[in-house]
């Protein structure tokens, strides 16, 4: 997918939260594997706003239900025999060890870091300009100069009471990705708009375009339509005016009754 870019835009409020937990996973992963305080420090906010996100919704139960829904799909496909056997079974495994893990989970995770005085200290400076410095928090910069190991092992162990929830959301978008195909679609208007069947429940629509192109879709969509507005931006500030010129993309939609059958 490296010549393309794709436009994701969440119609559920559920596929909306797996959209942004996997935002925030990638986002602490990237910072996380380099070497310069600077991105660990930025990990240590990240994992500040994963347990913000994830104190404020219930979440393992939207994933639960979600992951029934899958189930009762992929049995749907494999009685007609529109799965292979192998890509069943490892779907189906890889639902069970998450659902597993789902289940494991006895208290919201983000307790483990509202019970940590050192990471609340942090916090308590982030949403300050300049706030979370070295000189109003030396245990801060002692920490961060510390054994990179010793670093990286106690960021990951704050991390893993999250693990569940993170990976199940993302197995879940990658579920549905696989199941939605793209349709290659070319116009010469700008302005797209597709009637969605009133007896499909989409969550999710992605749009497929070429990369370096500098066309980017404005997406509006509802449950039963999607409306699209093709732009491009110029000039030093980047302001944004409707393409006049025709384009090619490729339209994905993912529904939750595909989910069930």
């Amino acid at each position: 997918m490296e010549n393309f870019i794709i436009y994701e835009q969440p119609i559920s409020e559920n596929v909306r939260n797996f959209l942004k937990c996997e935002y925030l996973n990638e986002k602490f992963n990237c910072s996380l594997k380099q070497d310069d305080i600077w991105s660990i420090k930025s990990s240590i906010n990240t994992l500040l706003e994963m347990s913000d996100f994830i104190f404020r919704i219930n979440i393992k139960m939207e994933l639960l239900k979600e992951f029934e829904r899958n189930v009762f799909f992929l049995n749907y496909l494999n009685e007609k025999g529109d799965i292979e056997l192998n890509k069943y079974d490892e779907l189906y495994s890889k639902i069970k060890i998450h659902v597993d893990a789902l289940n494991n989970i006895d208290i919201n995770p983000s307790k483990t870091i509202n019970e940590n005085d050192f990471l609340m200290q942090i916090k308590s400076k982030c949403h300050i300009p300049a706030g979370n410095n070295f000189f109003d928090m030396p245990a801060y910069l002692n920490f961060l100069s510390s054994n990179k190991t010793l670093v990286i092992d106690n960021i990951n162990n704050w991390y893993l009471p999250f693990n569940a929830i993170f990976s199940s959301s993302i197995l879940i978008l990658d579920i549905k990705r696989a199941i939605s195909k793209f349709e290659n679609i070319s116009q010469s208007d700008p302005y797209f708009e597709r009637k969605i069947n009133k007896s499909l429940k989409i969550d999710l629509v992605r749009i497929k375009l070429e990369n370096n192109m500098n066309i980017y879709p404005d997406i509006s969509a509802s449950k039963q339509n999607i409306n699209i507005l093709f732009k491009t931006s110029y000039g030093k500030n980047r302001l944004s005016r409707v393409l006049d010129e025709s384009v090619n993309f490729g339209l994905s939609i993912s529904s939750s009754s595909s989910s069930k059958g």
